[in-house]
């Protein structure tokens, strides 16, 4: 798996321009002493270890990433990870916590490269520092799951070996079989023709179950639907030996009704009463999560060195044009069907302007400037500011205020853009008629009290795909859409330490929901 990696990543380059190379020389004390602070308070392990030791470990992965990056190679990458890989898991770390700690590097630099001028080489500083640590972040992540497996795998062969040449022990070892998966953090089970026969502990966990609910059904039940048909595929593939691939990912399937990416791997035995399939599945919905925001970054990268390159070059000659146009149509002599052309001609000069002025907005990063707040009242501001289009397309509003809901400490200015464009939003949705809904509610959230803002339309609804992708930039299903709106409420609600969800079905509307912490 690692030359397959090192092959995918040599085929793609982290050459670090040299305006980069120097950047970072130039701040390396400032990262160095940024990430150490940021890592030291991004998990319960991390915060145990001293900040001598995370000062030597950063400052080394800090020069193999300028080293990797200069070199346009992965090879300084390597043995420090494997390094780090034995390191964390003989100390008991998670995955995912280590992840974190690697991406950092990443969030770091991008925050310092977004607050520079726009210059020609930023676009490949940001791909070179995306791959670098995309690199790093899968080979740690199959050698960690490797040795994780290797030791499993070692169990249980050990296991089997003590079954078939102490049968008489068998009571004991199966007690001490039992044992051991149910100690491990992956969910361990056994299937005998399409049931669960076994599961442990971690299973159950996983599909939030108790034992005795898991043992009453199919290892179909806890598959979603959508992935239902594959992964009864590869149960006959295992069943028939026949060539599978070593891992499957699918969407599992809790009882509550909750979904989750999940890794399975799978075999045959044979204990003496027949085939039996014996499996591990791994819940992977923060690698999934991750590998998604990875995509989501390049893809930004190259939305910001595209708004860089183009804003003075299309700016300006869009506003001459309009200028110009306006100019014409102040003529007295033009014909009405000439007029109609010119009015139509401004009005789509100014929604090329206002393409590129999102694309520009997207490419910043955001700053809130946090004040205490009323969201009640910026919901009668917003509604009074849309009222005339309201009349016109004959849509009535609806308030569902929570009088006593806390002020909040946001940035004004933003929530009103992210309000406006829900409210615009749920307006696309209706054609002529129908009803919005908006409102407020005092909610507590992880982080302590917090404030939800919904928008809910009864229009056509959103799919499956919809649901999934809305929130991605440039996805949307408008005629003239830009698909970036929902973006920025997206980017808005994180940059005050908050969420943004939907739901809907097709045919009977949708709601989005705002999350925003206090923050008094």
């Amino acid at each position: 798996m690692a030359n397959e990696q090192q092959g995918a990543f040599d085929r793609v380059s982290m050459q670090a321009p040299p305006e980069f190379s120097a950047f970072l020389a130039q701040n390396a004390g400032e990262i160095i002493e940024q990430w150490v602070h940021q890592v030291s308070r991004s998990g319960p392990n991390y915060r145990k270890r001293s900040l001598g030791e995370l000062q030597r470990t950063i400052s080394r992965s800090f020069a193999v990433n300028c080293q990797a990056m200069e070199q346009n190679s992965c090879d300084p990458l390597d043995p420090f990870v494997d390094s780090i890989t034995e390191l964390r898991l003989e100390a008991g770390f998670a995955l995912a916590e280590v992840q974190k700690a690697f991406d950092l590097f990443r969030i770091i630099v991008m925050h310092r490269l977004a607050a520079l001028p726009a210059e020609p080489w930023l676009g490949q500083a940001l791909m070179a520092t995306n791959r670098c640590v995309s690199y790093q972040i899968h080979r740690f992540s199959d050698k960690f799951q490797a040795m994780h497996n290797a030791a499993i795998e070692h169990h249980a062969r050990e296991l089997e070996r003590k079954v078939e040449e102490r049968s008489r022990e068998l009571e004991a070892s199966q007690r001490r079989y039992k044992t051991l998966v149910e100690e491990i953090n992956d969910g361990y089970f056994a299937v005998v023709e399409g049931r669960i026969a076994f599961a442990n502990r971690a299973f159950c966990q996983m599909h939030k179950a108790r034992t005795s609910q898991v043992l009453t059904h199919t290892f179909a039940n806890f598959v979603a639907e959508a992935d239902r048909e594959r992964v009864a595929r590869a149960y006959q593939d295992v069943l028939a030996r026949r060539d599978t691939p070593r891992n499957l990912e699918y969407l599992r399937l809790a009882l509550d009704g909750g979904q989750g990416h999940t890794e399975i791997r799978a075999r045959v035995v044979d204990l003496g009463h027949g085939p039996m399939l014996i499996g591990i599945c791994r819940d992977i919905t923060d690698r999934v999560a991750m590998e998604k925001r990875v995509r989501e970054n390049e893809r930004m990268a190259y939305v910001g060195q595209l708004a860089a390159s183009l804003s003075h070059e299309i700016r300006n000659p869009l506003s001459t044009i309009n200028m110009n146009l306006q100019i014409m149509g102040r003529k007295p002599y033009l014909e009405p069907v000439d007029r109609e052309r010119l009015d139509m001609a401004v009005s789509e000069v100014s929604r090329l302007e206002e393409l590129l002025h999102q694309l520009l907005d997207i490419a910043k990063p955001l700053n809130p400037s946090p004040a205490r707040m009323d969201l009640n009242a910026l919901i009668g501001d917003c509604v009074k500011l849309l009222e005339p289009r309201l009349a016109k397309q004959g849509i009535r509003l609806r308030r569902r205020l929570d009088h006593a809901l806390p002020q909040i400490m946001a940035d004004r200015g933003m929530l009103e853009q992210a309000l406006i464009n829900l409210l615009l939003n749920a307006m696309d949705a209706l054609t002529q008629g129908g009803h919005i809904s908006v409102g407020t509610k005092a909610v507590g959230t992880a982080a302590g009290p917090g404030c939800e803002l919904w928008v809910r339309d009864n229009g056509s609804g959103l799919g499956r795909e919809e649901l999934t992708e809305i929130f991605t930039p440039f996805f949307t299903n408008k005629r003239h859409g830009t698909g970036l709106g929902l973006t920025n409420v997206k980017r808005i609600a994180e940059a005050h330490g908050g969420t943004v969800t939907v739901s809907g079905s097709p045919g009977k509307g949708a709601r989005f929901t705002l999350t925003l912490p206090v923050g008094l």
